[in-house]
């Protein structure tokens, strides 16, 4: 059995640690994409984020394993996927992390920590200024968008805060939790009416890509925030630069972009009450041991012939 490893994601060394584990697997070392192609014709499986040359190539992979959670760059190439090979991701993993990640977020913009931040490189003591500009997260409504294991996660957490719960979901018959309702995407208009937070953390398909436009953002309250920790290009990043630019929104935390790295010249970058965090939010020394033991687990269940775990549906697209 021949396996790419196609990422360094999990360490230089991983696929020393494998080889170790399963010896009688072939692990192929191939962190740049010429030299995945060189083995592509011959592999039985490849691990990491393919490229849409690799995706093209590897009609005869009977496996890519995804070391990450969303899929949605493997979807976009899908046409050329053989319709047997299986997909895997790596989910939960990261679900610690970012949920944290939102909180510190939020609690960072409430508190206009990164003014704080210029005020103390510039050693300026002005506390006058500060008068009735911390935001206070009690009491307050937040809008969940994208209720999985993350949107729980962050529920909890927030619900920790005495905030008020309210998730956007296609899943709307989930079991009582710390949410007050869980209403389908077509109502998130009606949500964010009453929502002083949006919090994006739904995966990028079809059916959420583009869907936050400038029209929902205008239903917020004044001075409310966004917040996007799952992926970009859910939300439209010119709309939420104009209701930011505006005022209308009184900040945003964004952890994925559309196109990443976020250009140099996107308008993004020019907003003060931004905090811009370069989809770095998972990158625990957990998140990544968590991925790992997914991914040997996983290839025990494949030599033995066994059902895998957290099988993708290429139609959900996740």
């Amino acid at each position: 059995m021949n396996i790419i490893i196609g990422s360094n994601h999990l360490g230089d060394d991983f696929p020393e640690k494998l080889q170790d584990l399963f010896p009688e697997v072939n692990f192929i070392k191939a962190f740049e994409e010429n030299r995945q192609l060189k083995h592509i014709d011959t592999a039985d499986v490849y691990f990491g984020f393919p490229s849409n040359e690799i995706v093209k190539r590897g009609s005869k992979l009977k496996w890519i394993a995804c070391p990450g959670t969303g899929i949605d760059k493997i979807i976009a190439n899908s046409e050329f996927l053989n319709p047997k090979t299986i997909i895997t991701n790596a989910p939960l993993a990261h679900v610690t992390p970012m949920a944290e990640h939102v909180v510190g977020t939020m609690i960072g913009l409430a508190h206009s920590f990164k003014q704080l931040f210029i005020d103390q490189s510039k050693k300026k003591w002005d506390v006058n200024q500060w008068n009735s500009k911390i935001v206070e997260l009690k009491g307050s409504n937040v809008c969940i968008y994208g209720y999985g294991e993350l949107g729980k996660s962050i529920a909890k957490k927030l619900h920790a805060f005495d905030m008020n719960i309210f998730a956007i979901d296609p899943n709307i018959n989930q079991p009582n939790g710390v949410h007050k309702t869980i209403s389908p995407p077509k109502d998130l208009d009606v949500i964010l009416q009453n929502s002083n937070w949006l919090i994006i953390s739904a995966p990028l398909i079809k059916e959420t890509e583009n869907f936050i436009k400038k029209k929902s953002l205008l239903m917020m309250p004044k001075n409310s925030y966004v917040v996007i920790i799952s992926r970009g290009g859910i939300i439209n990043e010119n709309d939420l630069y104009e209701t930011l630019h505006s005022g209308h929104l009184a900040g945003a935390g964004i952890d994925a972009t559309k196109i990443e790295p976020l250009p140099q010249n996107s308008s993004l970058w020019s907003i003060n009450n931004a905090i811009i965090s370069q989809h770095a939010s998972a990158l625990s020394p957990e998140m990544y041991e968590g991925r790992r033991k997914i991914f040997i687990e996983n290839i025990k269940k494949y030599i033995n012939k066994k059902e895998l775990l957290h099988k993708c549906d290429l139609n959900k697209g996740y």
